[in-house]
Order: structure tokens, then C-alpha cells, then sequence
């Protein structure tokens, strides 16, 4: 590795130790080589620090950073202020980049010196390795950034590769923002160049119902609407000062009872996505979380029908066979 390495990869692991292994390799097995991979240890209790002083004894372009418990923005800048990449790649754990993710990314942002992030496809893996679809954006980069501007749709975090310049220059990510880190870092970026997304899988997103069936998805949707109107008034020239004093509040006091959502509820709705994704595809294997949906919230219709429509399914091959 180089002093100054094209790529600084920055992770953060909190107790993921049970999901780390695959992560990892997929980092170490990148067709580029030239990448540091920063790992900032967010106060793991679990076996999660002996799997990273492990791979670190096998590849010295991993550099881990432990620090007490302070949650994933705060885990990520103290990552970022480490790096020395012309680029920043960001990784999660639990998903996998595929090998030429990098070299992709790299090669994209070389040739578009105009945009300040790039993202990719991504290939969606379920709970027990089932495929649940892959989903990619053919756009240029200025119909991504208004795609942005208009629905709120960025580029997904955890396959993002951006230029450090421009994100210290942004002003990094902002510890008022718990979540949504990467919505209020897009909204920033975008005053400096355009947001892109590579047409070609480049990364696998492992789902696990407790990651879409979290509370905090309520705190990210509040967060996301202060992004934007931190945005907006910055943009009309106004300071953004009170409404960073509500993400604050947003990212760690109480929740009204209007915005939280019902354990039941968020996981009839975990289980009932995973479930969906797998019937469209014709799996049979749909069946279990369509049943778990209908378990936690027994009067939703939609999971009671996909369960219905997968029998009929089956049936009627059963039929076409025997005929």
C-alpha cells in the first residue's frame, strides 16, 4: 500500500462479528490493490474485535480504530478524519463487494472529474442467502442528482465511493444526524459537483429483518426531512443552525407516539418484504416470512394473499406436470 493510496475504505462494526467474515474477504479480494481499509471498532462486546485483529495479521492495509460505543456517524467520521485516499469507499458489514467494485468506481470518477459521488447496482441477498432480485439505474449523473432533489432517492451508503476533497470540503458528515448521515452528506456534496450510479451490480446487500424491521427507521425518516430543509434554507441563505438543533433532538430524545412505529408492525412489514421479493420470483421459500408477516399482524391482507396465490401457484405447475 501506498503512503497516499488511491482508495481509504472505511467501515464500522458494532457487534458484527457473526457477519464479518464475508465482508472482509470481499474487501481483500478487490481487483484493485491499491486501498487501505480504515475499520473503526464502535465498541464491540462481541467477538467482532478478534475477527478484525485477525484479518489485520493477514492484510496490512487494514488499519482498525477501536473507540467507546458512539454509534455509526460518529464511528465513520473518526474513520474519514483517518483517511489518506484520494477517494473514500464506504462498506458496511453484512454486504459484499463484488471484486472490480472498486476498479469500476475508480475508472468512473477518473473520467468524470464533474461528479462528486459514484454509487452502483446492488444485488439483494435475504436472511438465508436467497436471491431477492438486483436493481440498477441507467441515468447520467444529472438525472440521478435531480432524481435526488425531487424524490429523495441518493445513492445507496454502503456502496458509495466519493472524493475526500470534496467531502472534507462539505464539511464531512455531521454528528447531528444519527441517521439519514448519508442524505445530509449528498445534500452538501451536490453544491460541489454531481451525484452518479455505475449501471452494473457492484455490491451485494445482505437483508436481515432485524436491519429492516429496526426502530430507528422512524428517526431516519425525520432526519431526512431535516436534510432537506437544511438544505433548502442553506440554499436560500439562511442559517441552518435551528434545524440542526432538531436533528439533534430527532437523533437521540423520545419519539412522539405519532412517529414511532409498533414492533409488530415493523416486523409484519420486514418479514412481508423478504416474503414479496421471493414470491415475484416464484420461490417457494416466500412461505415461511409471508407466515411470520400474517403471525405478527394477523388482519393485514397482502401477506394473507401472497400465501394464498404461492399454494395456487404450486398447484397448477403440479397439474401442467401430471398432464
Amino acid at each position: 500500500m501506498s503512503q497516499s493510496p488511491r482508495v481509504s475504505v472505511v467501515m464500522s462494526v458494532y457487534n458484527g462479528g457473526s457477519m464479518l467474515g464475508p465482508t472482509l474477504e470481499s474487501i481483500a479480494a478487490q481487483t484493485e490493490r491499491d486501498f487501505e481499509f480504515i475499520i473503526v471498532d464502535d465498541g464491540s462486546s462481541d467477538a467482532s474485535p478478534e475477527v478484525l485483529r485477525s484479518f489485520a495479521g493477514r492484510d496490512p492495509r487494514a488499519v482498525i480504530i477501536t473507540q467507546a460505543n458512539a454509534g455509526l456517524t460518529a464511528a465513520l467520521a473518526a474513520g474519514c478524519d483517518r483517511a489518506k485516499g484520494e477517494y473514500i469507499a464506504r462498506q458496511d458489514v453484512g454486504d459484499r463487494s463484488l471484486p472490480n467494485r472498486f476498479a469500476r468506481q475508480i475508472a468512473y470518477l477518473d473520467e468524470h472529474p464533474e461528479v462528486v459521488a459514484v454509487g452502483g447496482g446492488c444485488r439483494r441477498i435475504g436472511p438465508g442467502g436467497e436471491f431477492l432480485g438486483e436493481a440498477c439505474r441507467q441515468l447520467e449523473p444529472s438525472q440521478v442528482t435531480q432524481s435526488f432533489l425531487a424524490d429523495g432517492v441518493g445513492l445507496s451508503h454502503t456502496v458509495a465511493m466519493f472524493r475526500r476533497e470534496a467531502f472534507e470540503k462539505a464539511g464531512g458528515y455531521r454528528t447531528q444526524f444519527r441517521f439519514a448521515q448519508d442524505t445530509d452528506l449528498w445534500h452538501r456534496l451536490i453544491r460541489l459537483g454531481s451525484l452518479a450510479e455505475i449501471n452494473e451490480v457492484l455490491f451485494e446487500w445482505g437483508i436481515d429483518i432485524d436491519g429492516i424491521s429496526s426502530a430507528s427507521h422512524a428517526r431516519q425518516r425525520l432526519l431526512a426531512s431535516l436534510a432537506r430543509e437544511s438544505y433548502d434554507a442553506t440554499s436560500r441563505g439562511e442559517s441552518d443552525s435551528a434545524i440542526l438543533e432538531r436533528a439533534e433532538q430527532a437523533s437521540w430524545g423520545e419519539l412522539s407516539v405519532s412517529d414511532s412505529i409498533p414492533r409488530n408492525v415493523a416486523l409484519a412489514t420486514a418479514e412481508h418484504f423478504i416474503g414479496s421479493q421471493l414470491f415475484a420470483h416464484g420461490d417457494h421459500r416466500c412461505r415461511p416470512y409471508l407466515i411470520r408477516a400474517i403471525r405478527h399482524r394477523p388482519f393485514w391482507l397482502r401477506p394473507w394473499a401472497k400465501l394464498a396465490l404461492s399454494f395456487a401457484r404450486t398447484k397448477k405447475l403440479v397439474e401442467c406436470q401430471n398432464r
